[in-house]
């Protein structure tokens, strides 16, 4: 397994210290009770160790990031799993800020990058549309253009997490043409979350992440930060999701970790026929088993964080459908086994292995699940195999 270089590790370490001595259960669960899903207090203190900054490029405009690679992102994500953190790091200053760092002018990466590393503004992309599932192909929104040089916005977004509180909203439209010939175009559009005709529905997952589905009739923005032919802006945007599924696939490795050490401390103190259920030995097995799988995630998300930065991209897309795809199959049985083995109360409010269960069960599912993930790593091997 590849191991953390000096800096990831004290980097790790200062996260899992922090989280330990002011992150329990009693916090996460009013981050949930928060109106927007981030307390704001929370949110400076995540400002001030620098983990907003990290994913923002260092030579971004506006000198507001720390530059941190997807390796950096993931050993930063671990430990943030292990706590059920349910703040927005992830879909605010990973995807959405790492998005903007790439598409936007200077002048408004200026104005925005800094602010967001300060915690003072927090951004969402809204990747997907109702009827597309996992397909940020499937682009119905429509952007028509204005005599102004502004363009109105018709069309919804699926349930986008971080989008409920964030202050704007990054999203790929349809541009339209008077001429139907002309192959298409899209355009990705920075939509201000106070805009007249752009209406947030705010929703709660299952784990007590804050989340919206994002409704536009008519929604007047500015010119798109960047726009052209589809396929170019497919990619983009498909990079920087792949960035955000490693570094959610690395917060569920922090997850399942600590679901195994829960169910293994409940097993040792539970006893029944007069021992402990884990003196028994198929019961040891099944640890065993799930260790395995959870080592065997945690090196593959690793491996495709280093393959991201080295800047192959067609390998970037194979490893990232692997790494996710291994996650997101571990992950379902870590929640399997934590149930059947502490019995019928891991299904309780009570017990604190059903709030990791809801996190791995809402984790398989975000960014693509694990039948989308087998799809896609089948169809870019056979492509890249030699007829």
């Amino acid at each position: 397994m590849l191991l953390h270089n000096e800096d990831q590790q004290m980097l790790a370490d200062s996260a899992q210290r922090y989280l330990e001595r002011g992150y329990s259960s009693a916090a996460r669960m009013a981050a949930t009770a928060d109106a927007q899903g981030c307390p704001p207090a929370r949110w400076a203190e995540f400002a001030e160790l620098g983990w907003l900054a990290l994913p923002i490029p260092a030579e971004a405009a506006g000198a507001a990031g720390l530059g941190g690679s997807v390796a950096d992102l993931c050993a930063l994500a671990e430990p943030l799993g292990q706590a059920l953190v349910v703040e927005p790091w992830l879909a605010s200053a990973v995807l959405g800020a790492g998005l903007l760092a790439d598409a936007a002018p200077a002048d408004l990466a200026n104005e925005w990058l800094p602010a967001l590393a300060a915690g003072r503004r927090r951004i969402a992309l809204a990747a997907f549309e109702p009827a597309s599932r996992f397909d940020i192909g499937g682009v119905a929104c429509v952007a028509s253009a204005q005599a102004d040089g502004g363009f109105l916005l018709h069309g919804d977004k699926a349930l986008t997490p971080g989008a409920d509180g964030a202050d704007a909203w990054l999203m790929l439209a349809g541009l339209s043409h008077a001429d139907p010939s002309k192959p298409r175009e899209l355009g990705l559009f920075l939509v201000d979350a106070a805009t007249p005709g752009a209406r947030a529905q705010p929703g709660v997952l299952v784990d007590g992440q804050h989340a919206a589905t994002i409704h536009l009739d008519g929604a007047r923005v500015a010119a798109p930060l960047k726009r052209g032919p589809a396929d170019e802006m497919l990619s983009m945007v498909e990079r920087s999701l792949d960035r955000a599924t490693l570094v959610q696939g690395a917060e569920l490795v922090g997850a399942m970790a600590q679901a195994l050490k829960i169910t293994l401390a409940y097993l040792k103190t539970r006893r029944q026929f007069g021992r402990a259920i884990a003196d028994n030995q198929v019961v040891q097995h099944r640890l065993v088993d799930l260790h395995v799988e959870i080592e065997e995630a945690r090196a593959i998300t690793r491996a495709a964080a280093v393959t991201f930065d080295s800047g192959d991209d067609a390998a970037r897309r194979r490893w990232c459908a692997a790494a996710k795809a291994c996650v997101a199959q571990a992950a379902l049985h870590v929640w399997e086994e934590s149930v059947q083995l502490h019995g019928a109360i891991g299904m309780t409010e009570a017990c604190e292995i059903g709030a990791y269960v809801k996190r791995l069960a809402v984790g398989t599912m975000l960014y693509g699940d694990l039948p989308f993930h087998l799809d896609r790593l089948a169809d870019l091997s056979l492509a890249a195999t030699p007829a």
